[in-house]
């Protein structure tokens, strides 16, 4: 949520008893020469809300908040950072923008008071990421609840449980449009803290929830406020990060399969098979190997680089049977299975004479098996009547062998590949498909209408795609 300081009218003189601090009244102020900053943000509301502020440290103070939010976004959030806050320039010698991969640890401590204050509110660490490491194009914020009163809660779901720096914490998340939002609200609150961001991020990189290349942007500390807040104090805050070159590598994150859901009686033998994407937090693009078995069938079809596939099993599953299937994702690294295995059952067609479903799009399968030695068959479905080509090549891109050339009507193909001749490798093969206009209607089946146009109906427009197979020998 982005943070949007309001200007409150009004000087207070300062008593003598508080010489060396100030009444903060006109959005923020540079602290500990520099090297902090403290923000008078209302942000939410247009009520007024004014700090006590030391100049020399770390200290503030809510001494006026007038504010009455009952739901919805909070009103304000005063709080102190050391970084960048939504573009500001960096505070002074700041080890901030720094990327997550290059941090060896990020220490912060924070002690507070919370006592006798009323209201509806929370006291919030929170850190930004970017994966640029400028502007305000943020990709993470990780909040970290230590204290909280009235009905306020984290954003999001709440996902799981985590033992972190010798406290409880439940953890919440939500994918808003712009980034993700994660979430630590300590289950037994405190007034004082000595943690270690990096713990936090460590946990978050292997729930998928940030990326090892992004930035960290800030290290900030305050108070939501949705009602009253009046007292909340900061006696002393402090963050640092250090360097350090993590080797780490992150393995896939967990994912679920979807479709066919489990014990599915299918209705064809030409199955579309769908999971949930995985995520690899060290941004490595990430492959599928799909497994399915039963009588008769013990198949691995490896090198997916989609969350689907399209399996044609009327050559290869028996009738009114059931099989199993899961996924694994890997990173080339790292490989991890699908949460679940799931079951279905073929159709019945023994004495049927089943049609053949026209497909609803246009699709290129992965080979099977792949990697492969010498044959493999590739399959591909047409919406439409189509011109096409389906062609092999080398990995310099040089065309090894035409496999298809020609028109053909809608349905489901498949295409067998013999590399006899051909020595090990990776290979690449691309299917070319231009639609074909149907045949001009008669007069009588015309009418009085207008011819019409092929153009729009979604099946019109070019197809190509490419995928990559292996050959070992």
């Amino acid at each position: 949520m982005k943070r949007e300081s309001l200007v409150l009218a009004g000087l207070l003189l300062l008593p003598l008893s508080l010489a060396g601090q100030i009444i903060e009244t006109s959005g923020n102020v540079s602290v500990m020469g520099g090297e902090y900053t403290v923000m008078n943000n209302v942000w939410g509301a247009t009520t007024a809300q004014r700090l006590e502020v030391d100049l020399n440290g770390t200290y503030f103070k809510v001494i006026l908040s007038e504010h009455n939010n009952t739901e919805g976004t909070p009103a304000a959030y005063p709080f102190i950072f050391k970084g960048s806050h939504w573009g500001s320039s960096p505070t002074k010698d700041s080890p901030m923008p720094k990327r997550i991969a290059e941090i060896g640890s990020a220490p912060f401590t924070w002690v507070i008071g919370t006592a006798g204050v009323s209201g509806t509110w929370n006291s919030a660490f929170e850190a930004w990421f970017t994966e640029t490491g400028t502007g305000t194009d943020y990709t993470g914020e990780l909040m970290i609840w230590i204290n909280y009163a009235g009905g306020a809660g984290p954003a999001g779901s709440k996902v799981a449980t985590v033992e972190i720096g010798g406290h409880t914490w439940d953890v919440y998340f939500v994918a808003w449009d712009s980034w993700n939002y994660i979430a630590y609200k300590l289950t037994n609150v405190a007034d004082s803290v000595n943690l270690d961001l990096k713990d936090f991020m460590h946990d978050a990189l292997t729930r998928g929830y940030l990326r090892t290349p992004w930035y960290l942007m800030n290290m900030e500390a305050g108070f939501e406020i949705w009602r009253g807040g009046q007292g909340l104090t900061t006696f002393s805050y402090s963050a640092s990060v250090t360097e350090g070159t993590s080797t780490e590598n992150y393995s896939p994150t967990p994912f679920s399969l979807i479709s066919p859901s489990n014990n599915k009686n299918l209705t064809s033998m030409v199955i579309p098979f769908k999971w949930q994407a995985s995520v690899d937090p060290n941004s490595d693009p990430v492959e599928y190997i799909f497994h399915l078995s039963g009588q008769n069938v013990d198949t691995t079809i490896a090198q997916i680089s989609e969350d689907s596939l399209l399996f044609n099993g009327t050559n290869s599953l028996e009738p009114d049977t059931l099989y199993t299937w899961y996924v694994k994702a890997t990173d080339g690294i790292d490989t991890i299975e699908s949460k679940t295995r799931r079951t279905f059952r073929t159709p019945n067609v023994t004495g049927m004479n089943v049609p053949e479903e026209i497909p609803g799009q246009f699709h290129l399968g992965q080979n099977y098996p792949n990697p492969f030695n010498p044959t493999t068959v590739i399959r591909y479905q047409l919406p439409v009547s189509s011109q096409v080509t389906l062609k092999v090549y080398d990995v310099l891109g040089r065309e090894i062998e035409p496999l298809v050339n020609e028109r053909r009507e809608a349905g489901n193909f498949s295409v067998t590949l013999d590399a006899g001749n051909l020595p090990s490798g990776v290979y690449y093969y691309r299917l070319s498909v231009a639609p074909l206009a149907p045949p001009a209607p008669t007069s009588a089946e015309r009418g009085e209408r207008d011819l019409v146009s092929l153009t729009g109906d979604g099946q019109t427009e070019g197809f190509v795609d490419t995928k990559k197979m292996v050959l070992i020998k």
